[in-house]
């Protein structure tokens, strides 16, 4: 179990550098206001060159890969509510890195998610 939590919070900070990163180069883009086939294209492959954006691919297909070892060594009944802690890792590095603001109630649902994780802990 220990050595599925190890990979499993490795997998955890992967996607969560994956969003924050992929949320970066979109921001950057801006958003997609004109739906012409021209400009579809044009946003659209800007978007998947961009370099953040292409950062964030990067630690998806990380996350990808740590999700494939915890699967093979854990129950996924067990794997995918505690990989809900993402949420909780996910706003402190869009704090840090995008400057967002997390308002009060959201970290309150955030700690909801992460006491039932703590639930489903001990469970394995």
């Amino acid at each position: 179990m220990i050595r599925a939590t190890v990979v499993l919070w490795a997998a955890m900070l992967a996607s969560s550098l994956s969003n924050v990163l992929t949320s970066r180069g979109m921001r950057a883009r801006g958003p997609l206001e004109d739906y012409s086939p021209g400009h579809l294209l044009r946003w659209g492959w800007g978007s998947v060159t961009d370099k953040w954006v292409l950062l964030g691919l990067v630690a998806g297909a990380a996350n990808f890969l740590l999700w494939l070892v915890v699967l093979s060594w854990a129950d996924v009944s067990w794997a995918l509510p505690m990989n809900a802690v993402e949420y909780a890792v996910t706003a402190l590095m869009a704090m840090w890195f995008l400057k967002e603001r997390v308002a009060p109630r959201r970290w309150a649902a955030i700690g909801l998610i992460v006491a039932g994780v703590g639930c489903v802990m001990g469970s394995w």
